[in-house]
This record gives C-alpha cells, structure tokens and sequence, in this order.
C-alpha cells in the first residue's frame, strides 16, 4: 500500500468516526431533553398535608387563635361576629374544630 491510500484511509476512517460521534451526542442529548420536558409537564401529585392546619392567614398576617384576630379586627374597627359569620371556615379553624365540607359525598 501507498503512503497516500494509507493516509487517505486514515483520514477517511476519521471524518466517519467524527459524523458517528456527532450523531451519538445527538441522539445522546435528544433523549435527555425529552426526558427533561417529559419531567417538567408531568402532573405531579401534591403530597397531603401532615395535620390540620390550625392557623388563619388574613390580610398578610397569620393568626392561631380568636383572640389575636379578635384583636386586630377590634383594631381596624371591624366586627369579630360579623367576621366569624361570613367566615365560617376560617372561624372554625380557630375554634380547633375542622370546617364542614359543603357538598362532601358520603360513603
């Protein structure tokens, strides 16, 4: 064999491996971002909270029991009974009691 088909060759052999790797890092990188897409769309379930939640957060503040809403709405000049009465929900959470669930199903 000449030295030029033999440097050909070499050259040849090359620029084949070259496109071959190009082409496997593609495909390499192709499945990664899909797995990354498939990832970021997934419905991920919320984990359940562990216990009740015992506090009210109203108007940027948190509040753990009536007295200290109470308080700040006496200090706004607000009705804690009108409040307690167009805030069921809330109002039962400070009582340590869990809120009804309007239409719940019974099973």
């Amino acid at each position: 064999m000449s030295v030029a088909l033999a440097h050909g060759l070499r050259v040849a052999f090359s620029r084949f491996v070259t496109i071959v790797m190009t082409l496997v890092l593609l495909g390499a990188l192709v499945l990664v971002w899909a797995k990354v897409v498939s990832t970021l769309t997934a419905n991920i379930e919320p984990k359940p909270p562990i216990g009740q939640p015992r506090a009210v957060v109203w108007h940027g503040r948190v509040f753990t029991t009536d007295g200290q809403i109470r308080r700040y709405l006496h200090a706004k000049g607000l009705s804690y009974s009108r409040w307690a009465s167009r805030h069921p929900a809330a109002f039962a959470m400070l009582q340590s009691k869990p809120a009804k669930q309007s239409g719940a199903a019974v099973g």
